[in-house]
């Protein structure tokens, strides 16, 4: 019953899809970061179904490419996009720590923020709309967002949260466990989802490249989101997503 809370918990508050069961228990928010695979991987069929079905009614492809831009962003309801741009907000101000983690909680939006944003949509559609317009496999686009959460729920798990962080309360024996536990539901699914997602590929060496890209690009700008604002938190959780995506995407776009 704990997992199956944790399931629907990481549904109702990562996803803007009508919850079927409506849980919550308090205790339980490393069991929901542990299921942020599966919210990545209804994310990500949702977005690859959504794509095929725009290309079966053959719409443009630059069309195409704008809704499939707003399509994973609008399926969270915007809150890893809003990570992103607190920390681009802090990170780029480039002062000291404390007034970076300062800007970090600022709830009002800077201009980095705004610069970035506008960067980073035209990439997403830039990327999409090539992918789209020289032909793509399906199931590239939908295991993207299943590794970007991946790798960001396992870092938020592992790593030293930041002070002001929700995730910084719980350090007990207890909390650590529950902890170890939700790491592991995370290698479990990820090892399960990409396993399916190379065997139904139509190319499987371009699917472990945009696998990997996706990866490889969400565990460098945490880290890096980390270095810079002195712990882990939700914001570079969400960082890292975005960035794992665009270079997926990009990755996409290339292959």
């Amino acid at each position: 019953m704990k997992l199956l809370t944790g399931f629907f918990m990481a549904w109702g508050n990562f996803l803007t899809l009508p919850c079927p069961l409506k849980r919550w228990d308090k205790d339980l928010k490393n069991y929901m970061l542990g299921f942020l695979p599966s919210v990545g991987l209804i994310i990500g069929g949702l977005w690859a179904g959504i794509c095929l079905l725009l290309a079966w009614l053959t719409f443009p492809f630059l069309i195409i490419g704008f809704l499939l831009t707003l399509t994973p962003f609008a399926l969270c309801g915007f809150m890893h996009l809003d990570g992103f741009m607190d920390c681009c907000d802090a990170i780029m101000s480039r002062k000291p720590l404390e007034q970076r983690q300062q800007i970090l909680k600022d709830s009002h939006t800077g201009a980095f923020a705004v610069v970035s944003l506008a960067f980073l949509l035209l990439g997403f559609h830039a990327f999409l709309s090539t992918a789209i317009s020289s032909g793509l496999d399906f199931i590239n686009l939908m295991m993207i967002p299943v590794v970007s959460r991946s790798i960001s729920a396992a870092n938020v798990l592992l790593r030293q949260p930041m002070g002001h962080s929700q995730y910084a309360q719980g350090t007990g024996a207890l909390d650590q466990q529950q902890k170890r536990k939700a790491v592991f539901i995370i290698l479990l699914q990820l090892v399960v989802y990409c396993g399916g997602g190379l065997y139904f590929a139509i190319d499987p060496a371009s699917t472990a490249v945009v696998m990997g890209a996706t990866a490889l690009a969400g565990l460098i700008s945490i880290l890096y989101g980390k270095r810079q604002l002195g712990g882990m938190s939700g914001d570079i959780a969400g960082y890292g997503i975005v960035w794992g995506e665009l270079f997926g995407v990009l990755a996409l776009a290339l292959v």
